[in-house]
């Protein structure tokens, strides 16, 4: 039997709006509204740990410390703040992402929001007890399907193409021609920033451009999953869920962004399970994003992660070399802004993650050029400078010696006696130390190598690198040398 001491005594408040089915789907937003005591303190005290991690002592102290978490509404935890200063700086999106960011890594179902109001709200929200006005409620309720505006800068065309994504473009561009015949559903996995989201716009752009009257319903998952607690926590006669319904269920074309966020969100799989078999039986094109493939989904429920797979199933791995030239070309051709070629291939070598690092990369390099009075980036010392933050400028003048010298530095020898003949302990140990970080960290040939220390044989120098690396696996000791001495020649 579902039902337990906790919720006998709230279930009766809310037979006369909400069905048996809707209270067990929706038990766990009861629990944390009307019987979770203090949870949002506890919640809250999570986020904080997570966001002092990502801002400095200041400005944790300042601005985020002091605040004050008074109620979980629907999964948004309000927080009280001191002036209206603090609450507009906190609602800015430089500020705004700290909340974001601590929620994803706490992945907590009960909490999906933070909303900051001030000691006058407070009051407000005291006394009535219920939620004043939040910016975000006219975000989740449902309202009539419009046409989508989908990002104009995010076509096809100006997608560029390289092996790391090829394969996801043309079964993007198939599914764009061909709703619901090719490729149903498409599933495209990768991590962030590589243009998962730009394809999604692709299909919408395309699709509109070419059939006008297409339902086209591009929603992230958090959206999707609001939407779906608004259907049941406003429900009146049916009404909102009639609405959710006939929202996602007579779309034509259904993309749903980042559906790893379903993690701990049992209803809304149900609630997706139940409006993905509508659309798919009805042959209407169904496009999922993800950050990884859904048999890795393992928090989802098997028949889900099942129908996921059941289409075509396409990854977006990091641009190579080429690719991310190609980019840097095209982000500089749409800015505006000459790049030579000696700057383009500087910036592609050194930004490797993703494509929305090199054009933020991009930004800051034409920013730095311009208050430098230059129209052209062609300056490396002025590029080195914007991108101080972004690249491990160590990492360029890594050498044989430099890693050497850290070393002999740690184990406090000479350069000469690492180099050297001796073969006591104190002196081989920081050797094959040195020989096996020269080897994971440089692409030498192992003769270089072995020139390098004093001509000793191809096989002492294997056998100093595979010793380390297996001590490594259970000498502690040994792992906290390495550690210490990597240390050493990131900051030198």
């Amino acid at each position: 039997m579902w039902i337990n001491y906790k919720f006998s005594t709230i279930i009766p408040h809310y037979f006369h709006t909400i069905s048996t089915r809707q209270i067990i789907d929706y038990e766990l937003v009861f629990y944390y509204n009307n019987l979770c005591m203090k949870e949002e303190v506890k919640i809250w005290d999570n986020l904080l740990d997570e966001i002092s991690k990502d801002v400095s002592s200041v400005s944790f102290d300042l601005w985020f410390k002091n605040l004050e978490p008074i109620s979980l509404d629907f999964g948004k935890l309000i927080l009280v703040c001191s002036s209206d200063k603090q609450k507009e700086l906190l609602k800015s999106p430089d500020y705004k992402k700290y909340f974001t960011n601590s929620i994803k890594k706490l992945n907590n179902p009960l909490v999906t929001e933070c909303v900051v109001i001030n000691k006058n709200e407070k009051e407000s929200y005291i006394k009535d007890n219920k939620s004043i006005e939040l910016e975000s409620s006219k975000e989740d309720s449902i309202e009539e399907n419009v046409p989508y505006k989908f990002n104009e800068n995010y076509t096809f065309d100006n997608f560029v193409v390289g092996n790391s994504n090829n394969i996801a473009k043309a079964a993007a561009f198939a599914v764009a021609q061909n709703p619901g015949k090719s490729h149903n559903p498409l599933f495209i996995y990768g991590g962030v920033g590589l243009g998962k989201t730009h394809i999604l716009h692709a299909i919408g752009n395309y699709v509109t451009s070419h059939n006008p009257s297409a339902n086209i319903i591009y929603t992230t998952t958090e959206q999707f999953v609001n939407n779906y607690v608004y259907s049941i926590t406003h429900n009146k006669n049916n009404e909102q869920n009639f609405k959710f319904r006939e929202k996602y269920r007579k779309a034509d074309i259904l993309m749903l962004d980042d559906v790893q966020f379903l993690s701990g969100k049992d209803s809304s799989q149900e609630a997706i399970f139940h409006t993905f078999n509508d659309l798919y039986q009805a042959n209407k094109q169904i496009v999922l994003t993800s950050d990884r493939h859904p048999r890795e989904l393992n928090f989802l429920e098997e028949r889900l992660r099942s129908r996921f797979q059941s289409g075509l199933n396409v990854d977006i791995s990091s641009p190579d070399l080429e690719t991310r030239i190609a980019i840097i070309q095209k982000k500089a051709f749409q800015q505006n802004f000459n790049f030579s070629k000696s700057i383009v291939y500087f910036i592609a070598e050194n930004i490797t993650s993703n494509i929305r690092e090199i054009e933020g990369a991009l930004k800051k390099v034409i920013f730095y050029c311009q208050l430098n009075n230059k129209d052209c980036a062609d300056d490396l010392s002025i590029v080195r400078e914007a991108l101080k933050d972004d690249i491990d400028i160590s990492s360029h003048i890594l050498t044989m010696d430099s890693i050497t010298d850290a070393v002999c530095s740690y184990y406090n020898i000479t350069k000469e006696e690492i180099k050297g003949g001796k073969k006591s302990k104190n002196i081989a140990l920081p050797r094959q130390v040195a020989i096996y970080l020269i080897l994971e960290l440089l692409s030498l040939p192992q003769m270089t190598v072995s020139d390098y220390f004093g001509g000793r044989d191809h096989s002492t120098i294997i056998y100093a690198r595979d010793k380390i690396s297996t001590s490594l696996e259970t000498d502690n000791l040994l792992k906290k040398q390495v550690k210490d001495i990597r240390n050493i020649i990131q900051k030198n």
